[in-house]
């Protein structure tokens, strides 16, 4: 077997223990998506106190414990073996949050990211809160149709979740505002269902 061979079926092992993990999170998440993948962000953000993106294992250890999302052992140690490439102790969190929950595809990243341009027309990097509420359209939501709550009270619970999110409110980073849809992505398995949630949202 050649250099090519091995690289093959190393990564194809590691996509299985990927696999392995996220069939975990997805029967503990289920309902709860967005809350807990923008508490988990943030709380990772924040335990980042050298802003380098990256953290050791007890950190990881701490937030999986705080949101209620403990590995078995086995789990953990075959992930931080595969993420923690080079060694050093330390693997960036935001390949770890990917890892352990999963990825939204590019298409819908796509959509995604003109949402965001849309709102950060000065292209800093933020957007103030105010700006979003100013922009966030209801109307279309399910619940607003079928008469189970208002634009506004649909508008206000998305502000919260989104500012409880935050780390710094009332500025929302791009990896704040992804952090919401990557949760909420969690629980739509066709991309134009969730395009069209972006669309109806932001007019996009």
């Amino acid at each position: 077997m050649d250099f090519g061979d091995d690289l093959a079926e190393q990564e194809a092992s590691d996509r299985s223990v990927f696999k392995h993990i996220q069939d975990i999170f997805k029967e503990k998440l289920h309902q709860t998506a967005v809350r807990i993948l923008t508490g988990f962000g943030k709380y990772l953000r924040q335990l980042d106190k050298k802003g380098n993106g990256f953290l050791g294992k007890a950190h990881f250890r701490q937030a999986l414990k705080a949101f209620h999302l403990e590995l078995p052992e086995k789990d953990f140690e075959n992930l931080w073996s595969i993420l923690n490439i080079n060694g050093n102790g330390q693997v960036d969190y935001r390949e770890f949050k990917h890892a352990i929950f999963g990825e939204m595809n590019e298409y819908r990243k796509t959509f995604l990211r003109k949402a965001y341009m849309k709102l950060d027309f000065t292209k800093t990097g933020s957007v103030d809160i105010v700006e979003i509420r100013k922009f966030y359209c209801a109307k279309k939501h399910p619940y607003v149709i079928a008469g189970y709550a208002t634009e506004e009270e649909i508008k206000s619970s998305f502000i919260e979740t989104l500012e409880n999110a935050c780390s710094h409110p009332p500025e929302v980073l791009y990896c704040e505002f992804e952090n919401y849809y990557e949760g909420l992505s969690f629980g739509i398995a066709d991309d134009e269902d969730f395009i069209n949630i972006l669309r109806n949202s932001w007019g996009i």
